[in-house]
Formats: structure tokens, C-alpha cells, sequence
């Protein structure tokens, strides 16, 4: 092969990131973590390095959809947003003393979002925004799902819960 040119470069791209807080009931939500990862095979699978629930786990839980349609109102209402997407899947996380998220991105899909359901230490990493999210019980993020983010390793004796969600964009 005779390379006639090969570059390397970022470039600017538009992305969305998005934090609020929700009104949930956390402790139904780590019992449900709790009991989902009994049976997943998912667990220190892929990106995480800790404990999580099957990827569909939430897919049909109304507690969890009726949170989906509280984000889902927003975005219809946001400037900008088209509203051709849909919901994907949700699975549940659980990461003890020394787990970790590794870097990793959702590409292919639209967005992708994290709920927490009790305030930790544990931040969350977007390095290429160079945005940091200290986890607290209700805190919602929403962000294109191209953008990658990762954990540092717990390092406390406390888990964390969350729960993380793709939407989809509809042709």
C-alpha cells in the first residue's frame, strides 16, 4: 500500500449535555439493582468493572418510565430537539469498594443517560468536555451518547447506584 495521506485531527462537533434532578424513590430502585444482578451474567462484563443488572433489566419498569416520560417532556420542549427518538434499553449498576467504569463511549445511539440513587464520592468523567459529575441521590445527566466518560475506582466502603439508560434516534 502506498499511503498518500493520513491524518489525525479532532474536530468540532455539537453535543448535548444535560443535568437535573429527579424525584425518585431510591430505595425501591436499589432493591431492584439488588435483585437484578443475582441473576445477570453482565456483571464485571464490557465497561464495567463492577456489579450490574441484565441491559433490558428496566426496559418494562413503570417506576422507571414514568421518570423516562419526566426527561422525555423535557426534551420535546427544548429548543433545538428533534423529537424522533425512542427508548432503548436500561440496566442497573452497582460498583463497591475498588470498581470502576472504564472509558467508553454509546455510539451508535442518540443519547444515553445516568440516574443516581445515592449521593458518593465516585465521580463521573467526560474528558473530552471536560465536565465532572459528583453523584447525588436524584441527579440526572443526559448526554449525546458519542461523548465517553468513565470512573476512578471506589474508593470508599459505600456502593453507588445508578442506573443508565440509551435512547435511540428514529429514522
Amino acid at each position: 500500500m502506498k499511503v498518500k495521506e493520513d491524518i489525525t485531527k479532532k474536530i468540532e462537533r455539537d453535543y448535548i449535555f444535560i443535568t437535573g434532578h429527579l424525584n425518585l424513590d431510591s430505595n425501591y430502585f436499589i432493591n431492584k439493582i439488588e435483585e437484578g444482578i443475582k441473576n445477570s451474567k453482565n456483571s464485571y462484563a464490557i465497561s464495567i468493572n463492577g456489579k450490574m443488572t441484565d441491559w433490558d433489566y428496566f426496559n418494562k419498569d413503570k417506576k422507571f418510565i414514568l421518570l423516562l416520560l419526566e426527561i422525555f417532556d423535557y426534551l420535546d420542549e427544548r429548543e433545538n430537539m428533534d423529537s424522533k427518538y425512542s427508548f432503548q434499553e436500561a440496566w442497573g449498576i452497582k460498583e463497591l469498594f475498588g470498581e470502576y467504569t472504564k472509558k467508553h463511549d454509546h455510539n451508535p445511539c442518540y443519547l444515553s443517560g445516568v440516574i443516581y440513587f445515592n449521593s458518593h464520592e465516585q465521580k463521573l468523567y467526560f474528558p473530552q468536555i471536560k465536565k465532572i459529575i459528583k453523584p447525588e441521590k436524584g441527579k440526572v445527566v443526559i448526554f449525546s451518547s458519542f461523548l465517553e466518560h468513565y470512573t476512578r475506582r471506589n474508593k470508599t466502603n459505600l456502593p453507588k447506584y445508578a442506573l443508565s439508560f440509551n435512547i435511540k434516534y428514529d429514522v
